[in-house]
């Protein structure tokens, strides 16, 4: 097996290990996979990594299976699809895969069996989650700002509930490889922002991409759901709007279903310039 990945420790080249299914690199560095079901890149003490509450990360899971986004997968993997038909060893990752539900959906759908799938997070809780789901994906624990990836060795780089910071997803991008970015746009949760804001009023989207990327095509994705209280103040937690709420009007959110609840995205297809 050709690996992409580079050592954390010294950057050498990682051979994989068929029997043991380990990483190692000529300088004698070895990364097992664990008993939860993926790779620790970790190498500094100091890394904190982050987790959610068994709570918080149960809720979003259910929120996440629950079939209200299906409209999005299916527009997610068209346009995934769409940019690696008719190629050969695709190497796809996922960053911040979180509990691998955007992993698993894309590799369902997905219409070419020559891909390998990555996902990678700093969260343990939220891997052990995916690999506990069978995520079709080798799933890394790795700080964000180091990725294990050698230069120029990934085909698709998906950011589905990320921000784009740094440069590492531009630099193990591939020159003629993609970027898959799912944005917010302005209507996005609509009913749910009258409720915290005062005055609210929709603004034109500014997407503010780095200067090293430019964009190819943009994909509008719109939908509506019904859904209840405690799926509102989960979404609201997921989009870092639940911080913005006082205990009463978290309260009133809770206990009231929202209907016709406005979904809008922005996704985008860009390249390293």
């Amino acid at each position: 097996m050709n690996s992409i990945l580079i050592c954390p420790t010294c950057a050498a080249k990682l051979h994989f290990h068929e029997s043991s299914k380990g990483y190692y690199c000529d300088n004698k560095h070895h990364f097992d996979k664990n008993v939860q079901g993926y790779w620790s890149f970790v190498t500094s003490p100091k890394f904190k990594g982050s987790s959610e509450s068994r709570e918080q990360l149960r809720s979003k899971r259910f929120l996440m299976a629950s079939g209200i986004f299906a409209p999005l997968i299916q527009q997610l993997s068209a346009v995934f699809n769409k940019a690696v038909k008719g190629k050969k060893d695709v190497n796809h990752l996922n960053y911040h895969c979180a509990d691998g539900f955007y992993l698993r959906s894309i590799a369902q759908s997905s219409d070419n069996d020559e891909i390998t799938h990555w996902g990678v997070s700093e969260a343990n809780n939220a891997l052990f989650a995916a690999s506990k789901d069978n995520t079709p994906a080798n799933l890394l624990l790795s700080p964000f700002k180091k990725l294990p990836f050698a230069d120029q060795s990934l085909d698709v780089v998906t950011l589905f509930d990320a921000q784009l910071k740094g440069k590492e997803c531009l630099r193990i991008l591939k020159e003629e490889g993609v970027l898959l970015m799912l944005v917010p746009a302005p209507r996005h949760l609509w009913q749910l922002k009258q409720k915290i804001y005062d005055n609210l009023s929709e603004k034109p989207q500014q997407l503010n991409l780095p200067k090293d990327i430019e964009l190819i095509e943009s994909t509008s994705i719109k939908f509506t759901a019904d859904i209840t209280g405690e799926q509102a103040m989960t979404l609201l937690d997921m989009n870092s709007l639940g911080w913005r709420i006082n205990d009463e009007l978290k309260h009133d959110i809770k206990q009231k279903p929202v209907t016709g609840l406005e979904f809008d995205y922005l996704l985008l297809t860009a390249k390293v310039k």
